[in-house]
């Protein structure tokens, strides 16, 4: 091998020795989380076998909400009776540049917040979206809600419509 083709793997071997770790930290850059979300509404469906009452808020927009299967009589829930629960949605928080903060509206798949603190003990991310609301986020590694800063803004992607039952603290 002459000396020109060995600078050019030599090359290729740096390229790619570098761009492992920015590939790597560019994956790591999404954290994944439940966020907490008041479901407000009325009772419209209730499925007793699947654990599973279907609530739809003043807009319209319909929650499927899984009930815990220590909850008796579920069928005995008799529709249109109005509810107040916390439930968890999966969602995906990803750091982005300057963006301009939007509504976190219920039934949108994605907006964007700004955080407001970070519980690096407990992986709990505080964000405010742009009327200022509260939302918390529970991360499910605390390590990397840990790499968020106050004041950063993130894009939350909403993962799907499953919603699970909050669990006390």
């Amino acid at each position: 091998m002459n000396t020109r083709t060995l600078g050019f793997i030599f090359a290729a071997l740096l390229i790619a020795l570098q761009g492992g770790p920015a590939m790597a930290e560019q994956a790591a850059s999404n954290i994944e989380g439940l966020m907490v979300v008041q479901v407000i509404g009325e009772v419209k469906a209730v499925d007793p076998s699947a654990h599973r009452v279907t609530v739809v808020n003043a807009q319209g927009v319909a929650t499927q909400v899984n009930v815990s299967p220590d909850m008796q009589d579920l069928d005995k829930l008799p529709l249109g009776t109005r509810i107040k629960s916390s439930v968890l949605q999966p969602v995906t928080l990803t750091p982005i540049g300057h963006a301009k903060l939007q509504q976190a509206v219920p039934g949108d798949k994605r907006f964007v917040a700004q955080v407001a603190s970070v519980d690096t003990a407990t992986g709990v991310v505080m964000l405010k979206d742009a009327d200022s609301l509260p939302i918390e986020v529970r991360a499910r590694d605390a390590r990397q809600a840990g790499t968020l800063a106050s004041g950063a803004t993130v894009r939350v992607d909403v993962v799907n419509n499953r919603a699970k039952p909050a669990q006390k603290k």
